[in-house]
């Protein structure tokens, strides 16, 4: 359950390194980045060398001697510089496949951070309910004292009593809701669903500090532009490909000697080494996969272009939305000032005289207004801020 307004050593920097360390899709990530990077010592080798042991049964006679056994060996190579595009493309592979797990923490953060003050404004919502019913229990003993006295009506305690209802049905209301989120939030952190949560008793909007207004950083971008990288490289690689390859060979041929004849290098064996060249005459193939490659490195570049409009925009409307919040937890914390000057005022006034029971609940109302508008805006506010965080990558 939440703890509201209790000292605590967990603060949300706390929770989300709880959920960072906890979070398994984070992990997932992780691990899938190591076997990128695996996977670059896998490229640029040579293919394996090819090895061969051949037996005539009928063996081929020649001037020297008949031909016994025959032994080869044969390995190709690429045209140079293949095997560093190769690691190249493997590489930026690497990178693209990193930024999805940074991708992770930051929506991870973001949806702790706003499930965090949701739950603040709950706590607080639910304290304002029990501090207002208290405040309702000294009106309702007020009113039932002065009636002894012909101060007060019956119709006035009746109403002290309906709100007092009133209050009492949104109390329970504010905690399961409380409760559920909690348990929300604590899925978040993936830990127990029953865990105790700290959230602070307020949180003011003059301690937030927007600290950038650049969406270059962002992982989502990054991503992208690794995306657009791997294309480029892959393009690079496929000029290597349609280059002629090489074969390197060496056979050797045991040759018996002739014992009818005895002529000079008699039974002499065979060494041959070989040099060959794979020329790829019809590289159509080629020429379609590097114009699509083409294709994709311009998409990439459009979907980065609209990305980071959107990324501006939601960063424009986050800044605004801020700037309103902000107006609203100072107007709201104003007029609450206002109304509590009021409601002392007809207090003392009570000492010395009848008291308007019908206008002090309905500024005792007033004031609940405007409590739940002040910790609603900064809520928003805090959110807000939490989007221009996840926007600019803090």
């Amino acid at each position: 359950m939440v703890c509201y307004g209790f000292l605590s050593s967990q603060s949300l920097e706390d929770y989300l390194k709880i959920a960072e360390v906890n979070n398994p899709e984070i992990e997932y990530y992780e691990l899938n980045y190591k076997v990128f990077e695996k996977k670059i010592e896998e490229t640029g080798n040579l293919d394996n060398t090819k090895f061969s042991l051949g037996y005539f049964l009928l063996p081929p006679e020649t001037r020297l001697g008949a031909q016994r056994l025959k032994l080869g060996a044969q390995q190709s190579f690429p045209w140079p510089g293949t095997f560093k595009a190769q690691k190249e493309v493997a590489r930026y592979r690497s990178n693209e496949k990193y930024f999805d797990m940074d991708i992770t923490k930051l929506n991870l953060f973001f949806n702790i951070k706003k499930t965090y003050f949701e739950l603040y404004k709950n706590a607080a919502i639910l304290q304002v309910y029990k501090e207002n019913k208290e405040v309702l229990d000294i009106y309702e003993k007020m009113a039932l004292g002065a009636l002894e006295n012909n101060k007060s009506r019956m119709s006035d305690i009746l109403k002290i009593q309906t709100q007092k209802n009133e209050l009492h049905s949104k109390i329970f209301s504010a905690f399961n809701d409380l409760k559920a989120i909690t348990k929300q939030f604590n899925r978040l952190l993936d830990r127990d669903e029953d865990m105790q949560v700290y959230v602070p008793d307020s949180m003011s909007v003059l301690d937030i500090i927007i600290s950038g207004d650049s969406i270059e950083r962002h992982p989502v971008l990054d991503k992208i532009e690794a995306k657009k990288k791997v294309f480029e490289k892959e393009r690079q690689l496929v000029a290597f490909e349609e280059k002629p390859k090489f074969t390197v060979s060496l056979d050797y041929i045991s040759v018996s000697k002739r014992d009818d004849i005895f002529p000079d290098g008699n039974g002499r064996d065979i060494i041959m080494p070989m040099v060959g060249v794979s020329v790829p005459i019809f590289t159509k193939q080629y020429d379609a996969k590097s114009s699509r490659l083409q294709l994709s490195v311009k998409r990439t570049e459009i979907e980065k272009y609209n990305r980071e409009k959107e990324f501006k925009t939601q960063l424009d409307l986050a800044k605004a939305k801020l700037k309103n919040a902000v107006l609203q937890v100072v107007a709201a914390e104003k007029n609450k000032d206002v109304i509590q000057r009021a409601i002392d005022s007809d207090l003392k006034a009570y000492e010395t005289g009848k008291l308007d029971y019908d206008n002090i609940l309905r500024m005792q109302l007033q004031k609940i207004k405007y409590q739940l508008l002040e910790i609603q805006g900064t809520k928003e506010a805090y959110i807000q801020n939490a989007i221009i965080e996840y926007l600019t990558a803090k």
